[in-house]
């Protein structure tokens, strides 16, 4: 780490000084939260390693970086590591460019060094897209991962700006989803706000979820901290559809800074059938319409598909009337042989 700055583990930093950086800086969203990288390190293989930069005698923070390394096993045995970093560097407002493009430098090779020492083939960023900064027609038009060297690996995601109210907000949304939020409540479903011990039920509906799809699930503690950490302190809200009594889907919005993002859901085959995820997406956001919430993210696009999962994950999202934004990305290299190594197996094997 250049001389100019000094390095704090996030753990030392405190909960407090971290979060106190976060809510005050324009670029930081929910995602880097400090309760947030706890609730990764529930994740397998996961190790967080998130730090503060701080000026030389430790006295300010100038930036945040959450970071964690996750270890995955090729062919069962062969482990793997990658460097990520779920939100990205956030840096201080009214900072000047000369000392933002410092502070960007510094993290770059903090980050190359950990990758290096640690043998990790990659480092994977991306930016929140509902963070003030970002969000919005004022938000940048190139990926600000460039300016640390990244190669870019931008995606987009879905976005509804609620602005515009609640009788345009519904209007703008397609017809199939207005059918579908029809069809749910002509079922007689019903949805409700969960409450501290609704946990059990969202976790039941999550493991039948991916269950049914082939994905092993997440574990309980992971959704504990969401509990916790989240919900209790109003940063997220889960809303349950039930169906003559019985819970048939769930769904859990992230809410921070004006804004919100569609964070997980679940549902077993029952809901699935009378479309209780649209009733919960819409009784949501009526939520954030009457709560003073500008940008919805409905999650990632991927419109380059024209079949299969993806598609129809991505089109059920685009149908709540949301308009695509960039999802910031981008790749960090280090230039390592087993980087370059693997990269050549794995594009061997596509």
């Amino acid at each position: 780490m250049s001389s100019m700055f000094h390095l704090r583990a996030r753990k030392e930093l405190g909960r407090n000084a971290w979060d106190a950086f976060a809510d005050a800086s324009d670029e930081a969203w929910l995602w880097h939260r400090y309760d947030l990288q706890e609730a990764l390190e529930t994740w397998p293989g996961s190790v967080d390693e998130s730090f503060a930069l701080m000026e030389p005698a430790g006295e300010r923070t100038l930036a945040l970086v959450p970071l964690r390394r996750v270890t995955k096993r090729v062919a069962g045995f062969l482990p793997i590591h990658i460097l990520e970093s779920f939100g990205g560097v956030v840096i201080g407002n009214g900072l000047g460019e000369k000392r933002r493009r410092s502070i960007l430098a510094a993290v770059g090779d903090q980050l190359i060094a950990r990758m290096r020492n640690g043998i990790c083939l990659e480092g994977r960023i991306s930016l929140p897209a509902m963070a003030p900064a970002i969000r919005g027609i004022d938000g940048p038009r190139v990926n600000p991962l460039l300016e640390m060297g990244c190669e870019n690996t931008l995606t987009q995601t879905w976005v509804v700006d609620l602005r515009a109210g609640q009788e345009a907000v519904w209007n703008q949304m397609e017809g199939r989803a207005r059918t579908a939020v029809r069809k749910a409540e002509k079922a007689g479903v019903t949805v409700r706000a969960a409450g501290p011990n609704d946990r059990p039920i969202y976790y039941r509906l999550h493991r039948e979820t991916y269950r049914r799809t082939g994905v092993p699930p997440h574990s309980e503690d992971y959704f504990g901290a969401i509990w916790d950490r989240f919900i209790a302190k109003g940063l997220a809200r889960v809303w349950v559809a039930e169906l003559d009594g019985e819970p048939v889907a769930a769904e859990n919005f992230g809410i921070y800074k004006g804004a919100a993002v569609y964070w997980t859901g679940a549902a077993n085959a029952k809901g699935l059938e009378v479309e209780a995820n649209s009733l919960l997406q819409w009784t949501a956001m009526q939520w954030m319409l009457d709560n003073g919430i500008e940008w919805y993210e409905t999650g990632e696009a991927f419109p380059q598909f024209h079949a299969g999962k993806n598609k129809g994950v991505s089109d059920f999202k685009k149908s709540f009337g949301g308009s695509l934004y960039p999802y910031y990305k981008g790749r960090l290299s280090a230039g390592t042989v087993w980087e370059r190594l693997y990269r050549c197996v794995r594009g061997y094997r596509r």
